[in-house]
C-alpha cells in the first residue's frame, strides 16, 4: 500500500490503484518489509473530459467507442482480431 496526499489527509492506495496529488501536496514513500515498487508520472493537468474504460483512456465515450473498434481490428496491435465495422469515414 501507499500513502498520498497532505498531512491529516492522506489517501491509501492498493495495489494497481492510481492517485492524484494537488499543488502542494506530496509524497512519502517507505518501503515494508517486502518492499515496494510504483511508478510516479508528472503532467501539467489537461483540463479536458476524462473517459476511461478499460485501458482506453479518451476524452468521450465515442472516442472510446472507436479506440475498442480499433483495437479489435487490429489497428493498435498490428494482429486483428474477430473484425468489426468502422464508423471512420
Amino acid at each position: 500500500e501507499l500513502e498520498i496526499g497532505a498531512a491529516g489527509g492522506q489517501q491509501q492506495l492498493a495495489a494497481h490503484e492510481a492517485g492524484l496529488l494537488s499543488t502542494g501536496e506530496r509524497i512519502d514513500v517507505a518501503a515494508g518489509e517486502l518492499g515496494a515498487r510504483f511508478i510516479l508520472l508528472a503532467a501539467r493537468p489537461l483540463r479536458e473530459p476524462v473517459v476511461q474504460y478499460g485501458p482506453f483512456v479518451m476524452n468521450t465515450r465515442e472516442e472510446i467507442e472507436q479506440a475498442l473498434v480499433d483495437y479489435q481490428n487490429g489497428e493498435l496491435t498490428g494482429e486483428r482480431t474477430t473484425p468489426l465495422v468502422s464508423s471512420r469515414s
